[in-house]
């Protein structure tokens, strides 16, 4: 079996880099002994994301310009993702501040945060039931195994009709992508795969024991339950005993990206690049939260590109909105039913849902280390499962099919088979589903399609990559406001390359928006920023070595990533730069050397009251948190700001009554320097104003 490597030199495709490669390249060997209490990462919120402080995910095309990133931030290498070519930086200070540094440097596809917007599984209480459990007057045709299971029943997901025709998943791995999975379970332990994985410390455990050990290490087990109710969904198996999955002979792989606490983007896209490696053909995510992350997008995609089926469970928001990873494009989005296989009141929901499956008080599998037995809960967390379990179905009969295949042979077998933005395609019906695979994998719908938009930026200076560029993919014929419309809609932003990737979308004619990098980083005029509207074909079959191309240039100004400082030399007291009351800088730049101050002078009257603000990232957009100070004639400083509004305006401003006739400094730098760490960003962009409020 061979890999689809991306973006290994951040321009071509690699189809046949060797899977021995790469496993060797991500994957330790087993240890023995158990590891002491985990220390939950330090998080931090700014500028309405939150992320792990202290640790930025690289996104580079050459070696050179990771060690250039590490060298300007003064950072310290922690992990690598070869096969994205991605790395973690540990960073002194703020890692929001110190991403932002990085923006424009020469060989970088992106810098972001380590991004935790992902909070713990929370869905509705657990009620324990423990072992000793009979049916209470549950029908007959709910009893699989030992327990009453509605889920699959007739009535529902019908799984007995897709097992009497011997469609039950087996050869099929499915990635359990949660808490640490009980492999130990007597309900779970026959279909261990063999393996589980610690993204945090790379280390692929092959001992049960072991296994148990991480977990107990990790000093709070109390908290960690739900990724054994999920992987029970998928793999329990038909034994005599407890519950069966919906694919009881699939083999599930157990990957914990919460420990008990998410553990940051970067270990997230290293536990899908690591499932995908060890041979997984359905990766189950049953979490999500709000915002884009870079890196876990490119990590989904690797799996997609290499044939490898993505669901992911809506979310319990009660609302319309679109959440991640089940947003993202190529992604079976599942969403929660209830006992009238109705949607249940908490289900997220939106035009991305794929379809719909059991969620509230499912019967599933509880740790050992929390006593065992069996529980009910609810949640699109275990929506997610059972629809993994379906497409696991799918690939046992038809290993092939690709990841659009699959998602639509569950669309179009569902009870309902019509769309709306409640339930998507419907409830999953296992035994139509058993109806289509029994008619041979020829019967399976066409072939998805992948898409590569390339984005420049062209005025009368030339053309130029088209950087941070967002690019939407809307289906013709689109009808908005009609709850029933199935019309697809995708979103991607482009890399330093100016590429945006599609990956197993729905085949058809397209219009593509396009707007230019966003003014909240580059900063700049509405007018700067310039769209294009226009059509493209996605055929099926395209696929990440030869996607449906578009070239979309854009009438806009560039990305400048490396701009004129019009006052630069000013660096110290004897280079200053002369401002009088009354005036507004033009723009200037905290930019060209890893701790740059700019120097401004004038001259005061003893009782003036002056105010000084520097226009940056809150007034212009751009990346500067700006910090001013206001210095007398011999260089002592007599004020300082960082922030007008602490956490909301970012700008700085002085207000200050000078207490002699003299001459005077402003000085300009930013937060990070300030505060003794680098800061070297083309968009620090900011303009210097000083006004005489009085007398």
């Amino acid at each position: 079996m061979r890999k689809l490597n991306l973006r290994p030199n951040g321009w071509t495709w690699l189809l046949t880099l060797s899977l021995s490669v790469l496993l060797g390249a991500c994957t330790q060997p087993a240890v023995q002994a158990p590891q002491g209490p985990a220390q939950p990462p330090e998080l931090a919120s700014r500028e309405n994301v939150t992320y792990v402080q202290g640790q930025v995910v690289v996104a580079y095309q050459g070696e050179e310009a990771l060690q250039e990133a590490i060298r300007r931030l003064g950072a310290k290498e922690m992990a690598r993702i070869p096969e994205l070519k991605a790395a973690l930086l540990q960073v002194p200070g703020d890692a929001l501040k110190a991403s932002q540094a990085l923006k424009g440097l020469p060989g970088l596809r992106y810098a972001e945060p380590n991004f935790a917007m992902v909070q713990a599984p929370k869905d509705d209480p657990v009620e324990r039931l423990g072992g000793g459990l009979a049916s209470l007057g549950n029908p007959a045709d709910q009893i699989f195994d030992e327990l009453p299971q509605y889920a699959l029943d007739p009535r529902h997901l019908d799984a007995k009709g897709a097992w009497d025709r011997g469609f039950m998943g087996e050869g099929v791995t499915v990635a359990i992508i949660d808490d640490p999975a009980d492999v130990t379970h007597p309900d779970l332990a026959a279909n261990w795969a063999g393996k589980a994985y610690n993204p945090v410390t790379g280390t692929t455990y092959t001992s049960a024991q072991d296994w148990l050990n991480f977990i107990q290490g990790l000093g709070a087990p109390s908290n960690i339950s739900h990724g054994t109710f999920v992987a029970s969904t998928v793999s329990a198996p038909r034994d005599g005993r407890g519950i069966a999955g919906l694919a009881p002979k699939t083999a599930f792989l157990p990957v914990a990206i919460f420990q008990p606490n998410y553990v940051g983007d970067f270990y997230v896209a290293r536990g899908v690049v690591w499932a995908v490696n060890q041979g997984a053909q359905v990766l189950n995510n049953s979490w999500g939260g709000l915002g884009y992350g870079n890196l876990v997008k490119e990590a989904f995609d690797y799996a997609l590109a290499n044939g490898v089926v993505v669901v992911a469970s809506a979310g319990n928001s009660y609302k319309d909105e679109i959440r991640t990873p089940a947003g993202y494009p190529g992604i079976i989005a599942s969403a929660a039913a209830d006992g009238n296989r109705n949607k249940t009141d908490f289900s997220t929901y939106g035009r991305h849902i794929s379809s719909a499956a059991p969620g509230l008080d499912v019967l599933l599998a509880n740790p050992t280390w929390l006593g065992g037995g069996y529980g009910l809960i609810s949640g699109t967390s275990f929506s997610g499962p059972y629809t993994a379990a379906a497409a696991a179905l799918v690939k046992s009969a038809c290993p092939a099919a690709t990841p659009y295949q699959v998602r639509r042979a569950l669309e179009t077998t569902t009870w309902e088979r019509s769309f709306t933005r409640e339930k998507g395609w419907g409830h999953l019906n296992a035994r139509k589903l058993a109806d289509l695979l029994a008619q041979g994998c020829s019967a399976l719908p066409q072939k998805g399609s992948v898409v590569q938009v390339k984005v420049e930026y062209q005025n009368e200076r030339g053309t130029f990559p088209g950087l941070f560029a967002d690019v939407i993919l809307r289906g013709q014929g689109l009808r908005p406001g009609d709850p029933t419309d199935s019309t697809p809609m995708y979103w991607a932003r482009t890399d330093a390359s100016g590429e945006a990737w599609f990956y197993e979308i729905t085949p058809g004619t397209y219009e593509i928006y396009v707007a230019g990098a966003d003014l909240a980083l580059t900063g700049g005029r509405p007018e700067e920023r310039g769209t294009f509207v226009g059509t493209l074909v996605a055929s099926p079959g395209s696929s990440a070595g030869q996607p449906d191309y578009k070239l979309v240039r854009l009438l806009a100004t560039e990305v400048n990533l490396n701009p004129t400082d019009p006052y630069e030399p000013n660096d110290v007291l004897a280079q200053a730069k002369p401002i009088t009351y009354g005036q507004t800088t033009q723009v200037a730049y905290i930019f060209g050397q890893p701790q740059d101050r700019d120097f401004f002078t004038f001259t005061g009257s003893a009782g003036d009251q002056i105010r000084a603000r520097v226009h940056a990232r809150s007034s212009l957009g751009g990346t500067l948190d700006s910090y001013l100070y206001l210095l007398d004639g011999s260089g002592t400083v007599l004020a300082e700001n960082d922030d007008m509004v602490s956490g909301q305006i970012t700008d700085s401003e002085i207000v200050y009554t000078l207490p002699a006739n003299g001459t005077y400094y402003l000085v300009v730098t930013s937060y990070t320097i300030a505060q003794g760490g680098q800061d070297n960003s083309p968009f620090n962009k900011y303009r210097l104003e000083l006004q005489r409020v009085s007398p």
